[in-house]
């Protein structure tokens, strides 16, 4: 498939609440890389991404990847991969995620644990870390798990300076490989990032 071509498609996207419509006839096409959805508080950002994750379903339209309906397993996404994981320990985590994901990439995940400065706390359980150290050991997963759509909400949350950094150049390395997209749901462009798509939300009140 030609780079140029969408390999995610969201076609007439309606999604209702009980008194407004969230999404209304959403078309977007995106191609392979990093693509941006960008809004500030309440625009939708997260919702979206629970309706690419198939955690919520729209009222009406189709999300596809690579021409057909989107699979749970084609997914990744921290906030619903990770649940639950409180009590697990990061490194079992990392190789529960490795078991199910085709593409996982050890090396990627090594890269990752030294860019993020992860080494002092992959044998530690999640309940022990920080939420910026949790965080990224999410992230290192995502990045490592060459899952064909991978969604990121709010990347910087709960990150220093330096893991902010090391996350926009992995981001922007992961959206090379071919046939992946990367979604990244934030209020601005991370610095960097060579974005294939934007979609920008507008503000609600």
């Amino acid at each position: 498939m030609p780079a140029s071509e969408p390999l995610l498609v969201l076609e007439q996207i309606e999604l209702r609440w009980p008194h407004s419509p969230m999404f209304a006839a959403l078309d977007w096409r995106v191609p392979a890389g990093a693509a941006l959805v960008q809004g500030g508080p309440g625009s939708g950002k997260t919702t979206l991404l629970r309706l690419l994750a198939g955690t919520a379903a729209p009222t009406r339209g189709q999300v596809l990847l690579h021409g057909a309906p989107v699979q749970p397993a084609q997914v990744f996404w921290p906030e619903r991969d990770a649940a639950g994981t409180e009590q697990m320990v990061v490194r079992d985590w990392w190789r529960t995620v490795a078991a199910r994901c085709p593409a996982w990439d050890p090396s990627a995940l090594e890269r990752h644990v030294a860019g993020f400065t992860l080494e002092a706390h992959q044998n530690k359980g999640f309940f022990m870390l920080s939420t910026g150290s949790r965080r990224k050991a999410w992230f290192a997963a995502a990045l490592a798990s060459g899952a064909p759509l991978t969604l990121i909400d709010e990347p910087l949350a709960g990150l220093d300076l330096a893991s902010r950094r090391y996350l926009s150049a992995a981001i922007a390395d992961a959206a090379q490989q071919a046939g992946r997209v990367i979604v990244v749901a934030h209020d601005a462009p991370l610095a960097d990032v060579p974005w294939t798509a934007l979609l920008a939300l507008p503000d609600r009140e």
